[in-house]
This record gives structure tokens, C-alpha cells and sequence, in this order.
């Protein structure tokens, strides 16, 4: 079985062509050992996850083994190498910061409770010290980034963020993949009590499908820095026609001693009232899952939206660096 014509989809992960393309386009490790790709216009074959430079997309097929490609003719990548067996390759792509364990440990329960109740939730320690400062050093890596923007320029505040190319990061890449999933039951639910006919599937790679066949296929996960007296104005992070209802936000500096200020603030405006705000403290390497756009609220009539924005008040001194993780790719 290869290409889009000839690949069925099974109601699966990565059984669709689509969802297919769109693991590799973002380089998922999750993605190996389910399917195989081989680029006609090279004859090589290799895994999702190949390091290698993107292929276009009429030049690839998917194959279910790594044995069918090579009876088609196709080789073995040298980089990846597809031909040492999924099973061994699964257990040396394992990360070593787990991140995995670690989101399955959360308590989902609490964290899940405390979105729908008031729109975010504090996740506890979820990145190490050496994975925040391991993003926060990166930064200054040009060849991670697709774009770099100035905020003041765009009247967006002060500072600057810049967005993750594909395929991203190790472990933005594992945290994506593992939080969304955990996060579909709440945004099929809200979309359901606010009677929205957009559903999310089970499984990232079919919802980034979804995006790139609309014409989003950017990748929109990001790092933030801000520096003394640089803020972000409120804001809501919407980039195309297709947008997952939440997101998240983990702080990768200390508080108090790397940088003063600089608070994460989320604000609330329910129809006929005034705006609520809150500011939601967060200590390093804990995340802040919140509502991108809105969130359904129970009223005596019935449930009815609200609009929440977020953004970052001004920093008072020294230097702050946020990740942000969105699941829905821009146009």
C-alpha cells in the first residue's frame, strides 16, 4: 500500500494519508513503527521521524512495512535507519526527559475541573530545571525558528517571540503529542454544550491533518522573551479557520530571581458585564493550560460563551521566557 490513493484509513492513528503527511511534516517520533515513507524522486525509504529535509509531497508514498518499500525498490535511509526494526528503534527513541510519564502522572481529574470551572489550570511541575533552561538558551538558535516577531512593531506589546519550524523539538514535539490528547473529552464537551458542530479526533496527527488541508501547515508552538518593561497586550492566539480550544503555557525562568514582574494575566468578559481579571502565578517548569478563545458558563437559562484573552504584564526587571504549545497550525 502507498500513496493517497491506495492508503485506507482505518479509523486509526496514522492510517490516512493525510494524518500521515502531516506526522512527517512535523517530524513525530510518535509516528514510527506505524508506517514507512519513501520519496519516488530519491528511491529511499524512511521513518516519520527522519531528520532529513522535507520531501514534496507528490514525490511521497507510505508503505505498512519497511519489507513492502524495499520489495517496491526503495533503500534504506542512511540517517534514520528505517531498516533496523521498529521495536528497536521505539526503545532508543524513547526520551530521556519522559516527558510522557510525567503528563500521565498529572491529575487530569483536578486539572480538567479546574479549566471548565474558571477557564485554566495549573499543571504543578511538569518541565525540569534543564529543559527550561535548555528552551530558554535555544532561543538565541536561529535555525530552530521559522520567525522571528517584534512586538512593539505590530502593536502587540513589547518584546519578542518566535515560532518553532518543523519538524520541532524533541520535547515540543512529545509534549504536543501526549497533552492533546488529554485535553479532546473537554473541547468535544464544550463544543457540544454550546452546540458547535466542530468535534476533534482522538489523536493530534488527524486534527493537524485537518488544519493543513484548510491551508494551515505552519507550525504555531513558540518561545517568548521579554526583558525589563516588555509586556504582551491581551490577546487570543486564533490563526486560521480551525482552532483547538486550548492551549498551553510553561514558564521556563524563576520567578523573583531571574525576573521581577512579568505575571501571566487572563482576563473574562461575559455578555452584559464588566471584564474579569485574574493573574495566575506560576513558579518554573509549570504549565498554565487555559481557554484560547472561549469557554461555555452554566446560567440560569442555560449555558452561554465567554470571551477570555491572556497576556503578560510588564516586566519590572531582569529577563523572562515563556513556551507556548498550540495544537492548531496557522495559515
Amino acid at each position: 500500500m502507498s500513496d493517497s490513493a491506495t492508503t485506507p484509513d482505518l479509523g486509526g492513528p496514522f492510517t490516512s494519508a493525510a494524518a500521515r503527511w502531516a506526522a512527517v511534516q512535523a517530524g513525530s517520533t510518535a509516528a514510527d513503527g506505524h508506517f514507512w515513507t519513501a520519496v519516488r524522486s530519491t528511491g529511499i525509504y524512511c521513518r516519520p521521524s527522519c531528520p532529513s529535509r522535507l520531501p514534496r509531497r507528490r514525490n511521497v508514498s507510505f508503505f505498512e512495512s519497511r519489507e513492502a518499500a524495499e520489495r517496491a525498490g526503495f533503500r534504506p535511509c542512511k540517517r534514520c535507519r528505517p531498516d533496523q526494526g521498529p521495536g528497536a528503534r521505539r526503545q532508543r527513541a524513547r526520551r530521556p526527559h519522559g516527558i510522557g510519564e510525567r503528563v500521565a502522572a498529572l491529575d487530569w481529574e483536578r486539572i480538567t475541573e479546574e479549566i471548565d470551572g474558571r477557564g485554566y489550570g495549573l499543571t504543578g511541575p511538569l518541565l525540569t530545571e534543564a529543559e527550561c533552561r535548555a528552551l530558554a538558551v535555544g532561543y538565541d538558535d536561529a535555525a530552530l525558528y521559522r520567525s522571528t516577531v517584534g512586538m512593539k512593531r505590530h502593536g502587540f506589546g513589547s518584546g519578542e517571540y518566535r515560532y518553532f519550524r518543523y519538524p520541532l523539538p524533541g520535547l515540543v514535539e512529545d509534549l504536543r503529542q501526549v497533552v492533546y490528547p488529554r485535553l479532546t473529552p473537554l473541547a468535544n464537551r464544550w463544543m457540544e454544550v454550546t452546540g458547535q458542530p466542530q468535534r476533534y479526533p482522538a489523536q493530534l496527527a488527524d486534527f493537524l491533518a485537518a488544519c493543513h488541508a484548510a491551508g494551515q501547515e505552519r507550525p504555531t508552538p513558540l518561545v517568548l522573551r521579554y526583558g525589563a518593561g516588555d509586556y504582551n497586550c491581551l490577546h487570543q492566539d486564533l490563526y486560521g479557520a480551525l482552532a483547538f480550544p486550548l492551549q498551553l503555557a510553561v514558564l521556563l525562568d524563576r520567578p523573583g530571581a531571574d525576573f521581577a514582574g512579568g505575571e501571566f494575566v487572563l482576563t473574562e468578559q461575559r455578555p452584559r458585564m464588566q471584564s474579569r481579571a485574574e493573574v495566575v502565578p506560576l513558579a518554573r517548569g509549570e504549565a498554565v493550560i487555559f481557554a484560547v478563545n472561549e469557554r461555555p458558563v452554566q446560567g440560569r437559562r442555560g449555558p452561554y460563551r465567554v470571551k477570555l484573552r491572556h497576556g503578560v504584564s510588564r516586566l519590572h526587571a531582569g529577563r523572562r521566557h515563556t513556551l507556548g504549545v498550540i495544537f492548531h497550525d496557522a495559515t
